[in-house]
């Protein structure tokens, strides 16, 4: 054999060792993907079972708080009516006695605010007398 042939037969040899090594290298990188590809979509799944089971408490949770909420707005609603029930009554109330007293108002007020007025001034005249008393005997004491 020549030499170019024995030359040819060597590279031929090498570039199959080569392709073989290839092969080996890409089967058990795609064996490798496919572990790695297994072990990210168990972790996802038990990731989304994670995230459903806390969905799940905070759905109760806020469950519970919207009762609470509907509970004390229902009560507020309640209180809030009873006091405009009350308010209405009042009114009511204030309306009759208004109508019905104030034709007794307009005939006894006047004397009553009459005599209530003197003696609010006597009580004024009478205690500014006694002041001037009490101020006059201190003064004769301090002489």
């Amino acid at each position: 054999m020549t030499t170019e042939a024995v030359v040819l037969e060597r590279a031929l040899t090498v570039m199959a060792i080569c392709m073989a090594i290839q092969t080996v290298l890409c089967i058990g990188a795609s064996i490798a993907m496919f572990m790695a590809w297994r072990r990210a979509t168990v972790a996802a799944a038990e990731a989304k079972a994670m995230a459903e089971v806390q969905l799940a408490q905070m759905r109760g949770y806020l469950d519970r708080m919207s009762s609470r909420v509907d509970e004390a707005a229902d009560a507020f609603v309640r209180g809030t009516t009873v006091v405009d029930d009350v308010v209405s009554d009042v009114r009511d109330a204030m309306g009759t006695v208004r109508n019905s007293v104030g034709s007794v108002a307009s005939v006894v007020t006047a004397p009553r605010a009459a005599l209530a007025m003197g003696l609010l001034r006597g009580f004024q005249v009478w205690r500014k007398r006694r002041a001037a008393q009490r101020l006059a005997a201190a003064a004769t004491s301090e002489l």
